[in-house]
């Protein structure tokens, strides 16, 4: 009884604030326009007509909106994620912050797959979690179980980004042994 009351008060409550004009109160500058968005990440388009296309399309909506990856494996500066750097690796200073052991403090680049990495190890590591040599990753790095549609369409995405970006920038490179891809769990 008592949570639906407070679901009741939460629905009033929300209702009312929409019919308050909230948003007009406040005094909020409009964005300029450069500010307004960020720029896209890197789309591929050399298979866009293909079913290997669709699959990288479907790969890159699940790195984008469902995995996220970028938010820990692309390096972030005062306004945000650095798209030129998109999915190059990064440190992850927040991990220091929070005092826990045993986490890693940098993701590797993911551009092109890890370093080493063949399409059967990645396709492995999302379906299983398990590392190509053994073991896990560190965290913060989930134990993905994904399906064999979605693994493969996630690495065939981070293989074509390789063409477009096929530098890495050794800038945001710090430790890679610390990174959550290493072969010692």
């Amino acid at each position: 009884m008592k949570n639906f009351f407070y679901t009741v008060l939460l629905l009033c409550f929300f209702l009312l604030s929409s019919s308050w004009g909230v948003e007009e109160g406040l005094d909020i500058p409009p964005l300029a326009k450069e500010e307004a968005l960020p720029p896209p990440p890197p789309s591929p388009s050399r298979h866009a007509n293909s079913k290997i296309g669709e699959m990288i399309q479907h790969g890159k909506y699940l790195v984008e909106a469902v995995a996220l990856c970028a938010e820990c494996h692309t390096p972030r500066d005062e306004n945000g994620l650095i798209m030129d750097k998109w999915l190059q690796g990064a440190s992850l200073p927040w991990v220091s912050k929070l005092s826990v052991n045993n986490w890693a403090s940098y993701a590797g680049p993911l551009v092109g797959l890890p370093e080493g990495w063949k399409e059967a190890d990645m396709v492995q590591y999302l379906e299983t979690g398990m590392l190509p040599g053994g073991g896990y990753s560190k965290l913060p790095m989930p134990p993905y179980r994904m399906s064999h549609k979605d693994a493969l369409a996630i690495t065939l995405y981070l293989e074509s980004l390789k063409d477009e970006n096929p530098k890495r920038d050794s800038s945001t490179i710090k430790n890679e042994d610390n990174a959550p891809f290493p072969n010692n769990p």
